[in-house]
This record gives C-alpha cells, structure tokens and sequence, in this order.
C-alpha cells in the first residue's frame, strides 16, 4: 500500500513538472517493488520481513538488528559527506542538517525507551 501511496505521489509531481517518463517510470517502479514484496514473502523469509512481517521473536530480531546496522551505516555516510564537503570547500549546510536530524532522532528516541522500560 505504502509503495503505491509513493509511487502515486511521485507520478502528481513529476506530472506537476511536465516530465511524463520519470512519472510513468516512478510509478512501475514503485509498483513492481510492491509486486516482489507480495510475490517474493509467499517464498523468502528476507523479502517477508522487508514487507513488515515480524510475526515471532526471531524475525523481530533479524529486523532490529537490520535497522540498528544501517542506523550505522548512514551515520558513517553522512559524517563523511559533511566532513568532504567542509574539506573541499563546498557548501555543507544539507549534510549538517540530515546530521542533525540523524543525531537527534537517536538521542530522542534512547531517552524515549530508557523511560518507557
């Protein structure tokens, strides 16, 4: 549903932009992710759980740990952007910011759980 939602949204703007191939394009695309997520769950374990399938306690860990590595991973990227563009003298203002949501969405979110239990 959600990849349908997006790829109709991507269809109204690029339409809004007068660029019909990236709008159609948008579109199958985002389609043909939902059609290997419906399709591709009924037989893979992986693809279920990149549809939002956690169901037993193991998968729920899969999907923790998932999310926790590429909570790393974009952390590592978005320093390093922000660091290249300060080096070669670009303007670092965008990566500052998606730094800054990244560092706060975490601090927010650790001392959320601490409290809840």
């Amino acid at each position: 549903m959600t990849a349908a939602v997006l790829g109709a949204a991507f269809l109204a703007i690029y339409l809004g932009h007068h660029n019909v191939g990236m709008a159609v394009s948008g579109l199958l695309i985002m389609l043909g992710y939902a059609a290997v997520l419906v399709i591709g769950s009924r037989r893979s374990e992986a693809v279920s759980l990149l549809r939002g399938e956690t169901g037993d306690e193991r998968a729920r860990s899969i999907e923790q740990r998932a999310s926790a590595l590429t909570l790393h991973v974009l952390a590592l990227v978005l320093v390093g952007g922000y660091i290249v563009a300060l080096i070669r003298g670009h303007e670092s203002g965008t990566w500052a910011g998606l730094c800054a949501v990244l560092g706060g969405t975490y601090l927010l979110s650790t001392v959320v759980l601490t409290r809840r239990g």
